[in-house]
């Protein structure tokens, strides 16, 4: 009895070893993550703008460049500015057009920066996927201008010293020198970015995102309130299997025209594709 009992056992733990050994060599698939890490930048707290797009592992950037500004469509950053500007020059307002806002110093590395007009901010993929996610924010520029108007002291109640510019009396030179000027945000304000997804010519749907969503925006959540000072995740899932994204940007702060005064900008890390 004890001998057919072990012989029994035996022949358990072989097919248990065996089922062992084919589960093992099932491969489960990964999705591809884009960090945008893998490019090499030529220096710490500074962009690049491309002529004519650039590419990273299949995806394909699409870039129109003004000067030596981005006009429309995708540039490389890794900066992190998270104060106002007290020039309107162009170095001055590089540093927080080109930089993603984040409560604490960004550490995601390198990540992209965005210029909404048209139909010029999109990407392209080499072979047709389900992008899952992708992480959004926005730039310093837009989240200082929604946060504290065109200027920061004409919504702070007075003069107030620039810390940036110690052991002196400078004051009221907190300015984002948004064009048209902008509004400090309140009830009801919102910034929305939206992604178009398509495949072959073909809309295949949409997805949006608030980056910006004050007390009463959203019908079925009316008491958010907040302006994204983080990184947020972005589903995507919903466009399909796509060969092409292409971003588009609405606010609440419109002038006469009914153009955004709200810059049409905005930061993208971490592209999750489906394998």
């Amino acid at each position: 009895m004890f001998k057919k009992y072990s012989i029994y056992l035996a022949a358990a733990l072989l097919m248990s070893a065996s089922a062992c050994s084919d589960d093992l060599d099932v491969v489960i698939p990964e999705p591809d993550t884009i960090t945008f890490n893998e490019v090499a930048m030529p220096s710490r707290f500074t962009h690049v703008i491309s002529d004519g797009g650039f590419s990273v592992s299949g995806v394909n950037f699409n870039t129109v460049k003004s000067g030596t500004q981005l006009a429309a469509g995708f540039c490389m950053s890794n900066r992190s500015m998270r104060s106002f500007v007290w020039k309107d020059d162009e170095v001055s307002l590089d540093s927080i057009r080109y930089s993603v806002w984040t409560t604490r110093p960004n550490t995601t590395g390198n990540y992209l920066v965005c210029h909404v007009s048209g139909e010029d901010a999109y990407f392209t993929l080499d072979k047709p996927s389900v992008i899952d996610y992708t992480l959004v924010a926005n730039t310093t520029w837009n989240f200082l201008g929604m946060n504290y108007g065109e200027v920061y002291t004409a919504t702070d109640g007075g003069p107030v010293a620039n810390p940036n510019v110690p052991n002196t009396n400078i004051k009221n030179i907190w300015h984002t020198y948004m064009p048209g000027g902008a509004k400090k945000f309140g009830d009801n304000d919102y910034l929305t970015l939206t992604a178009k997804g398509y495949r072959g010519g073909s809309q295949t749907g949409t997805a949006s995102i608030d980056l910006a969503c004050m007390k009463g925006h959203n019908a079925a959540n009316p008491a958010w309130n907040y302006i994204a000072a983080i990184w947020y995740r972005f589903d995507l899932a919903a466009l399909g299997e796509v060969d092409k994204v292409v971003f588009t940007m609405d606010s609440s702060d419109k002038d006469d025209a009914g153009q955004m005064r709200t810059p049409a900008w905005f930061c993208l890390d971490g592209l999750q594709i489906r394998k």
